[in-house]
């Protein structure tokens, strides 16, 4: 098959990527204002929503750096997912031990995380032919699952108003669908691969390998 990579640890690149990643993080989170990069960010997510697979495309191809946007959008996925996850303790902690309770919180703070940096860690292993930087990628990533994002919100609402989900249940299954489909093209781009064919096996590999690291983290508590 073309573009077919063999799966490889690359360990002192992967280590230069993270520690290339964490300064940028540290970075944007230093230099961040609130007002103006909340104010940018919802200018991206409308001009996003016109055209979500060329925005998808261009943070893919490295043609528009996102990532304070993207900073800002993780930090509204990782607040939508401890609030649920402080809620349901409220509702329900009470059937529950302490330490359950700790445990459910953390992991929904760091949910959003590895939802994000298990696949992009596959992606950065596996994509031998057109190389991309972490940030490039983790970039790609969350600009594909604003939806992914958006299903937070709407479970906290769920979570919240009692039979709302006969209404939001629909929206969230679609919100799903379209996360996955913006997810499949913009991991495409990265691997600049042009055949669906070459790609799908490969997609599925990151699917499954990042499917199960989230697993892995829950079934220990960390996620």
């Amino acid at each position: 098959m073309e573009n077919e990579e063999k799966f490889s640890v690359d360990t002192e690149n992967l280590k230069a990527e993270t520690k290339e990643t964490v300064n940028q993080v540290k970075e944007s989170i230093k230099n961040v204002n609130l007002k103006n990069d909340a104010e940018e960010t919802k200018g991206f997510l409308k001009e996003m929503f016109s055209n979500p697979f060329e925005a998808v495309r261009m943070v893919a191809n490295e043609e528009e750096n996102v990532f304070k946007k993207v900073i800002m959008i993780m930090l509204v996925f990782i607040i939508a997912s401890a609030a649920y996850a402080i809620i349901s303790v409220v509702k329900y902690g009470a059937y529950l031990d302490l330490l359950d309770n700790i445990m459910t919180i953390i992991a929904g703070i760091l949910y959003p995380v590895f939802f994000v940096l298990a696949p992009a860690v596959v992606v950065l292993l596996l994509n031998k032919n057109n190389k991309k930087s972490l940030i490039t990628i983790i970039s790609t990533i969350v600009v594909a699952s604003v939806p992914v994002v958006i299903n937070h919100l709407i479970d906290i609402v769920e979570i919240l108003v009692s039979g709302i989900s006969i209404i939001t249940g629909p929206i969230s299954t679609g919100l799903s669908a379209v996360a996955m489909i913006l997810t499949y093209f913009g991991m495409k781009d990265l691997f600049a691969i042009e055949e669906h064919k070459d790609f799908i096996k490969k997609y599925l590999v990151i699917k499954i390998a990042a499917a199960l690291i989230i697993t892995i983290l829950t079934r220990i508590g960390i996620c």
